[in-house]
């Protein structure tokens, strides 16, 4: 069987949640939204693209690592089993969700800085893992989130972290990027 791997960068829709597994095996999940951005070379300005949504299942010790770490807004790197899971909704439309079973999970450190506490490791199940009910569970939770209308929906400010680049750094970039040959 031929899996697909996927490493994706983007934001924590809502803060984590932690369960356990029938079986006893704890986990976190969470919504993750990643936005494609490139610049515009007629305009010179970055634009965003779509949003895409994925749900992230993290098991044992980086289940927990991740349940006490991450939250709401943060920007990560997730690397992990990717899966497409399709069903018919209770109003008999059909629904796709992305998941990934994640085997790492860190903040994005181009955002930002961040100190590691060191824990001890645990023994990873290799086993399909996204399949248990409690799993199923919290992503259909997750599934209530929308991307929702930027123009009309409120949204939580994040402020933008400070750090060594600057507007003008990212326009030099711009400039070079859609000068010409």
């Amino acid at each position: 069987m031929n899996e697909i791997y996927t490493t994706v960068m983007g934001r924590l829709v809502a803060n984590p949640e932690s369960r356990t597994t029938r079986g006893g095996v704890p986990f976190t999940a969470f919504r993750l939204a990643s936005t494609v951005r490139r610049p515009n070379p007629q305009t010179r300005e970055y634009e965003d693209g779509p949003t895409n949504f994925f749900n992230v299942t993290a098991f044992r010790t980086l289940g927990a690592n991740v349940g006490n770490s991450l939250g709401k807004g943060d920007p990560v790197i997730v690397y992990g089993r990717m899966r497409v899971n399709q069903w018919m909704r209770s109003d008999n439309i059909p629904a796709t969700s992305v998941e990934i079973d994640a085997y790492s999970v860190g903040h994005d450190l181009t955002w930002g800085t961040t100190s590691l506490v060191k824990v001890s490791r645990a023994q990873v199940d290799q086993s399909d893992r996204l399949s248990d009910d409690a799993v199923q569970s919290v992503h259909a939770e997750l599934e209530g989130y929308s991307p929702g209308d930027p123009e009309t929906d409120e949204y939580e400010v994040v402020p933008q972290p400070s750090g060594l680049v600057t507007q003008e750094d990212d326009e030099r970039e711009l400039a070079t990027v859609s000068a010409p040959a």
